[in-house]
């Protein structure tokens, strides 16, 4: 019995060597993906892009809109011609003249709805691409970054937790992170007086502002709350 301890004490020695030898040579290293997504040029190119797109939509949406509302109002001016005095054929052609504007209003509206249907799932499919493509690429400059580096396992040092506010690595030890190095090869192409650092503290400073406004309307409405006798 006491040989077979000695076994196992000697194993778990033995074992307790590998693991901390395997450990020892596993090499991590760590990105944070968010706020490379807001420091590459491409986001900002392709979000401008997109701006472009969408606002050349809204307009469409407005034009055909504008059409809708004056069919509308084309209807109402008939109906505020009727008149129990009027002769019977004058009653007749409002009735024709409202039946057809009537049966173009219809049209023109479905076709609008549709319209706006269609390019909003438009707009969804272009910023889905927009982001796979940027993501892919990043992804590519992370892995090549880390093969020079020699790097096993890259971890994203942004990623949150299933719990609200929670992050998935509470701590991240900065020795370890190569977001420069990264962010510097994805912008290596990037136009002339570019600035990352100013992209991220814009980012930073629209979330503050947001923030500051949700909490300003929460205290707003707790103030407007009646008290509870």
């Amino acid at each position: 019995m006491k040989k077979f301890a000695t076994t196992l004490s000697v194993l778990a020695v033995a074992v307790s060597s590998l693991v901390a030898t395997a450990a020892a040579e596993v090499k991590i290293a760590s990105v944070n993906m968010s706020e490379l997504h807001i420091m590459f040029y491409k986001r900002v190119d392709a979000e401008n892009d997109l701006r472009k797109q969408v606002d050349a939509i809204r307009e469409e949406i407005t034009t055909r809109q504008e059409k809708v509302k004056a069919l509308e109002q084309q209807l109402v001016n008939i109906q505020k011609q009727a008149d129990p005095t009027l002769s019977d054929a004058k009653t007749k052609e409002l009735r024709e003249q409202y039946s057809a504007v009537k049966n173009e209003f219809d049209a023109e509206r479905q076709e609008f709805e549709t319209f706006v249907k269609r390019r909003q799932l438009a707009i969804n499919d272009m910023r889905a691409r927009m982001g796979a493509l940027l993501s892919r690429e990043m992804h590519e400059v992370v892995q090549a970054v880390a093969a020079e580096e020699g790097v096993d396992f890259v971890i994203d040092s942004s990623a949150f937790s299933q719990q609200p506010g929670g992050r998935v690595f509470p701590y991240v030890k900065p020795s370890t992170d190569i977001s420069e190095k990264v962010i510097k090869r994805l912008n290596a192409d990037a136009p002339a007086g570019f600035d990352a650092q100013a992209e991220l503290q814009k980012v930073r400073n629209a979330a503050q502002q947001q923030s500051g406004a949700a909490d300003a309307e929460g205290a707003k409405a707790g103030e407007e709350t009646p008290a509870v006798q």
